[in-house]
Formats: C-alpha cells, structure tokens, sequence
C-alpha cells in the first residue's frame, strides 16, 4: 500500500510541477463565441500554458501571476482557420519563375500578413514545403501554424504543369519538379504518383494535393480535361492512406469530380461546375467541398491573366451561384478557403464579406473556425498539435479578441487592422492591439 501511496505522490508532483511555470490568462468580461453556437454569452476563459484550462459564465479567482485581459463586452472567438492558402505562391503571376529566396522572402510576408489578421492556421493547398511549416514550429518565422502539402501532384500537361507550352520535352525515369521551389511535381503514372506521394509525406507534409481537372491560371489545360487517370487517383490515395492521412483535389467539373471520388478523394477543391447529381453524390459521401468566393471575383484584374485565362474564369464564375445553393441544399462541408495568389494575400478578410451573399454571417464564422478544423483533422496522427477551432476546455488556445460584432455585420472581418483586436496563437499573445499607442504593441 505504502509502494502505492508513494507512486502516487510521485505522479501528483509530476502533475503539479508541469503547471508550474507556465503563463497563465484570464479574458474576463467576454462574448464567447465558441466556434459553434452562434449565441455568444458573456463570460471567463481562462488559458493555462498552450491550453484553454475553464470557460465560465460565472466569476472565478484568476490563478497566483495571472494575467488578466478586460474584454470588455468583446467577442472572442477561435482563432481563424483558412483551409486554401498558397504562401509560397505569392510572386506576380507574369514573374512566376523566381529565386526560391525571393518566393521564400514573399511567403514569410504572406505568413506575417495572416497571423496579424487572426489567422491562427492555415492549410497550405500546395507549392509550400513543410520546412517552412517547420520553420514557424521553430519561431524562426512569424506566421500561423501551417498544414502543408508539399509540391502539388500533376500530371504532364495538367494545372500543376507551369511550363510554357513551348519548353522543351523532358524525359526521365522518375517524377519532376517545377516551378519556383518545386511548386509542382509531374508524375504520370501509377510508380510516378507513388514516389511523388511519398516523397512528400517523407519531408513532412500531411495531407496531399493533386490535380483532378483543368484550373483557370493554367496555360496549357482546357477547363473540361480529366487528369489524373483512375488508377493514379488510386495509386495517391493509397499511399496517403497509408499514412493515416487524405487526399485532397482540385477540380470543378462534374465529371472530374465524380472521377475522383470514386477512386477515395475525400476533400474537392474548387467545384464550381458540379451539377445536382454530383453534390447529391458528395452529400451522401461525406465528400468535403472546399470552395471559395472572392479570389474568382478579382482574379480578372490580376496582370498576366491572358484571354484564354480569362475565357476559363467567366466559365467558372458561371457556376458559382449554383454550387452555393448545393452546397446549401445538401449541407455539404465546405469550411473556409481563399486561394489568394500572385501576391492578394492582403485581400483574404474579402472572403468573409463575400460569402454573405450566400451565407449567414454566423454560418461563415462557423466556417472559419470549427469547421475548417474538423477537414483539418482528417489528417489524422499527422495532426501533431491538437484539437483547435472551437473553445473549448482541454483544447488549444488559438483565440482571437474582435472589435465590433461580425454577426451583426461580417464586413468588419475585411480590415483586421481594426477589427481584431488581439490573437493568440497556441496560448502565447502574438498581436495585441488593445494596448495605448506608444506602447510595445505589435
């Protein structure tokens, strides 16, 4: 017994001792928004080291040390979360083919540019290698914590492809990389796709993206092609699958759609051509539809677009109106993306007043946050952090303080200079706008 007894103690001092030290936070006095409910009641979050520890309507005694921050009647919610970010995608579309220092220097301004706007995480849909995802981990780099792809997974020819249509044919027994740090691998075939798969799960990426169809910033491929045969979707999808993780896969036709899931796709990218066949299909699937609004309604702007870019964008800005209205009427999951490239990323708060035109503004913020989270977790163990996107006690304290109330009206989420007041990421304040000008605010 008395073995026990010490085993015991000896555990409860364990216990005691990994508290110790760690910082410790009170948001008093706030609207908490828990990444759920819409109803946002006034009350106590308490964040211990990374983690939120209490979550009270009632007044409690802050711990010994505590700091403790005013709401003051402001919403605090999940740190947001932006299911399609490309942060390595960011030179001017006419410059694609850079130094990999310059495509590195533009990301880590993206990554900067995202925190500060109370992007928390942000899942990278491809051309960003997991070192950079690594790299943040570290503190070498200021941004959101990052769910990389590694290089996108093309076939020849297909949107991946960046090549102009007049280079030279290339040749080689294995897959090849393109684009500005190996924004792309081409792989064609079954053997190709596994070592491209594989390769990057190998450096680190934890989920992985392929083409399915034609894209609209592509050169060579017409809207409507098929890429990527059945057996290389299967081929990729086995070998995520066999690391306890998922495919995801740009698409927008109906046909390419419908082609990737049934050979194990589980997240479509884009989507903008399907019919009601096909999200009845995704319905029934549990197929996630990752989409976006804004980015398609600038994208005619962006210098570098040619006239068959175009003729490709008018396509699919036809189908937006449709895909929405499916989405709703099958409530398929979609969670929040904004695939802002060639140097937009300062656009990405667009998003949210865009979807109003669709969504309610708390079916959107529901979106940003706990939704989002839960396409996160398909990547399984992969997932190294956590539970986050919703607060939560025991979950990870990704929190962002807003000023004025996005359900009353979403267009405050355009500017996060003003509208987010402070972020947390991870339990550690990173930018705090609460303070008095002149002080050490970032």
């Amino acid at each position: 017994m008395s073995h026990r007894i010490i085993i015991l103690f000896s555990v409860l001092l364990s216990c005691l001792g990994s508290l110790w030290g760690q910082e410790a936070t009170l948001f008093r006095n706030v609207r908490i928004f828990d990444g759920v409910e819409p109803d946002s009641p006034n009350g106590y979050v308490l964040v211990l080291g990374h983690k939120i520890t209490k979550i009270s309507t009632k007044p409690f005694d802050a711990p010994e040390n505590c700091r403790i921050l005013e709401g003051n009647g402001r919403i605090l919610a999940p740190g947001f979360i932006d299911l399609h970010s490309h942060l390595c995608m960011q030179m001017p579309k006419d410059r694609m083919d850079v130094n990999p220092t310059v495509t590195g220097a533009l990301a880590a301004q993206a990554a900067r540019f995202y925190l500060e706007s109370g992007f928390t995480t942000v899942r990278d849909a491809g051309g960003t290698s997991p070192d950079f995802a690594h790299a943040i981990d570290a503190g070498l780099i200021f941004g959101p914590r990052v769910f990389a792809s590694g290089s996108m997974i093309s076939q020849t020819g297909g949107h991946g492809d960046f090549r102009k249509g007049n280079a030279a044919d290339w040749c080689g027994a294995g897959p090849h990389a393109v684009g500005a740090s190996e924004l792309s691998i081409l792989a064609d075939g079954v053997d190709q796709t596994l070592t491209a798969v594989r390769e990057n799960l190998r450096r680190g990426a934890t989920q992985i993206k392929i083409m399915g169809g034609g894209g609209i910033a592509s050169e060579n491929d017409p809207l409507y092609s098929l890429q990527s045969t059945p057996e290389e979707i299967r081929a990729a999808v086995q070998a995520a699958s066999d690391w306890g993780t998922y495919v995801m896969a740009h698409a927008y036709t109906a046909d390419a759609v419908q082609r990737l899931i049934a050979n194990g796709v589980q997240v479509i990218e884009h989507g903008h051509l399907i019919d009601d066949k096909t999200a009845r299909l995704c319905a029934e699937k549990g197929i996630v539809i990752s989409t976006q609004v804004s980015i398609f309604l600038k994208l005619a702007d962006l210098p570098g677009m040619t006239e068959r870019n175009q003729e490709k964008l008018t396509q699919v800005l036809q189908g937006m109106d449709q895909l929405m209205a499916l989405i709703k009427k099958y409530k398929i999951k979609t969670g929040f993306g904004t695939d802002f490239v060639f140097g937009q990323y300062d656009q990405i708060g667009t998003e949210f007043s865009a979807r109003a035109r669709f969504f309610s503004n708390a079916e959107i913020m529901r979106q940003a946050t706990s939704e989002s989270a839960q396409v996160i977790r398909l990547a399984g163990k992969l997932n190294r952090y956590g539970n986050f996107g919703e607060i939560r006690e025991g979950w990870l304290a990704d929190l962002v303080l807003l000023e004025g109330d996005p359900f009353s009206d979403i267009r405050i989420l355009e500017n996060p200079q003003q509208s987010v007041a402070l972020v947390m990421k991870d339990g550690q304040i990173v930018v705090d706008r609460t303070k008095p000008k002149g002080s050490d605010a970032n």
